[in-house]
């Protein structure tokens, strides 16, 4: 089922996402119309697909059953590159798809935008913003967490630091870095127990107020390359927590969600009940997209995002560009969003992703030239670009003739005895007719090949009547596209369903198998009814052998 949903009324959530710019006040120059991305999950592996559904609103319900747009989403890492990225024209207010992460990428924490328009490129009001971590397993097994015995520090105090390194059979010798602004303050070596534990005591130096202080990790073991660690909170650093909550809106639908029981065993059927409320506790038809994965060790939350908090976090900063921060501002050919606008996300991942007292994967830099060469042989093979119509294209590869509704290559086809009322349209060797509307339900930016066939022997593949030609179209999907590539599995994507629909019952039941790995799985649940009223809601179990 494909819903096109008519929203009557849109939550005081969005609508304060929408109308009001960086500085909280509202914009005439700002579009209506936002968009909510809720992923299979929030961390992924390089060289696997990140599957979204798209949520999109608009503050004016009447335009809402004409929709005709385009989606940009992209993946921007600490630097302000755009390491992916994808544009998808869209027609309805609901919309699923995936974008994949390239293969070389270091891990850390990426910002993941998404918007409508890029017109109003200056303000990020009307953006998207979630964090989302990359884990790259083939450098390393081992998983390295970090804690403190207090929550906030003083110069000269004394710092105790808990380590856990998980991954290894065996003790693993570890080196220790204190940093701050200027550099090292002091290092150590240290060694794990038979459990992977230890313990760091050390005495702070006497910093002033603009100091930040940084613990760093890098564990010795198996030619490891990944380095944790924790900035140490102050009292300047110690930023009051604020969350306008998203059960704060009186509009905001109720979802609940529950299992049978909290612990699983390896590979058992998890059934999860799924019940959905108006305000008033009343059960509603609604259409909700649906995930469970693996939790990770270092995970940011997976309810963190522009929605709930993050938007505080915007509305207190200001676009300043340091200067250590100008390179990001070099034009970039192969980015969607501004350079200012990358800029500022690069700002709010590090300061998100490095939050005091929360422990985090030290990122190395990406390879841009690598980045830019791979986007290079995207845009070549993808040749075809969704701005224009495919009628338009197969004009461009070869001009026609369109008489009553069918496509003919020059008048010797239109006199031709043997004329078959039109070019035979093929898409990935299944015979469409020869009905030019064909060509309209053909998604272009899915499209890998087209041919257009006029000779007699190329023609007679497909039918010995037709003398007018033939329209071969292969898309990306098609075995002929995909044949000499390696299929992208969903890795810790349990479950993905990003169009489930809750009858007038506002309940449903759905299943699951676990996979035969032991630990966290969390289940995320977004949703929006008839009315645009959104909600969400989120899941934790565990699984044992």
């Amino acid at each position: 089922m494909k819903p096109r949903i008519l929203f009557f009324l849109i939550t005081t959530l969005f609508i304060d996402l929408t109308v009001n710019n960086l500085n909280g006040q509202p914009s005439s120059n700002t579009s209506t119309k936002t968009v909510y991305l809720h992923t299979d999950r929030s961390y992924y592996a390089p060289g696997e697909d990140l599957y979204f559904k798209a949520y999109i609103l608009d503050s004016q319900p009447a335009s809402l059953n004409q929709i005709n747009d385009t989606l940009y989403v992209a993946l921007l890492d600490y630097e302000g590159n755009e390491v992916t990225n994808g544009e998808f024209p869209i027609d309805n207010s609901l919309f699923s798809s995936s974008i994949n992460i390239p293969d070389f990428l270091t891990e850390g924490s990426y910002m993941l935008l998404a918007s409508i328009s890029l017109t109003n490129n200056y303000s990020p009001s009307n953006i998207f913003s979630k964090i989302v971590e990359l884990r790259n397993t083939k450098d390393s097994d081992l998983n390295i967490d970090l804690s403190l015995s207090d929550s906030i520090y003083k110069p000269e105090s004394n710092l105790t630091a808990h380590i856990k390194i998980s991954g290894s059979d065996s003790p693993v010798n570890f080196t220790y870095q204190l940093t701050g602004i200027s550099g090292e303050i002091m290092n150590g070596k240290g060694k794990t127990t038979g459990e992977g534990t230890a313990v760091i005591k050390l005495q702070l130096p006497d910093f002033d107020s603009h100091q930040v202080l940084k613990l760093l990790i890098k564990p010795s073991y198996k030619g490891n390359k990944k380095v944790a660690a924790i900035v140490i909170p102050t009292s300047l650093s110690e930023l009051p927590a604020k969350s306008i909550g998203a059960n704060s809106s009186a509009n905001y639908l109720n979802i609940q969600v529950s299992t049978s029981k909290q612990v699983f065993v390896t590979g058992e059927k998890v059934q999860l009940s799924i019940s959905v409320t108006d305000e008033k506790g009343l059960p509603v038809r609604a259409n909700l997209s649906v995930s469970a994965s693996k939790s990770i060790p270092l995970q940011f939350p997976v309810d963190y995002n522009n929605m709930v908090r993050y938007i505080n976090f915007k509305t207190q900063q200001t676009q300043t560009i340091t200067v250590a921060e100008k390179n990001i501002l070099t034009p970039d050919t192969y980015s969607l969003f501004s350079a200012e606008n990358r800029s500022y996300y690069a700002q709010s991942l590090r300061s998100l992703s490095q939050t005091p007292g929360r422990s985090f994967i030290v990122e190395e830099k990406n390879n841009v030239k690598k980045i830019h060469k791979r986007q290079e042989a995207f845009v070549a093979k993808s040749g075809y670009s969704s701005d224009f119509s495919l009628m338009d294209i197969i004009m461009q590869i070869k001009p026609y003739h369109l008489e009553n509704g069918k496509i003919t290559f020059g008048m010797r086809a239109m006199n031709s005895i043997n004329f078959q009322e039109g070019a035979l349209i093929v898409v990935d060797g299944v015979k469409l007719g020869s009905d030019a509307s064909i060509l309209n339900t053909i998604p272009v930016q899915d499209i890998a090949h087209i041919n257009i066939l006029t000779s007699a022997m190329d023609i007679q593949r497909y039918s010995a009547l037709n003398s007018v030609g033939v329209i071969e179209i292969s898309m990306k999907k098609s075995e002929e596209f995909t044949k000499n590539q390696e299929p992208v599995s969903k890795g810790n994507t349990l479950y993905w369903e990003p169009d489930l629909i809750i009858d007038n019952t506002g309940k449903k039941m759905i299943d699951f198998p676990n996979n035969d790995i032991p630990g966290e799985v969390i289940i995320s649940i977004n949703g929006i009814n008839g009315k645009g009223i959104y909600g969400s809601t989120s899941l934790h179990y565990s699984v044992t052998r």
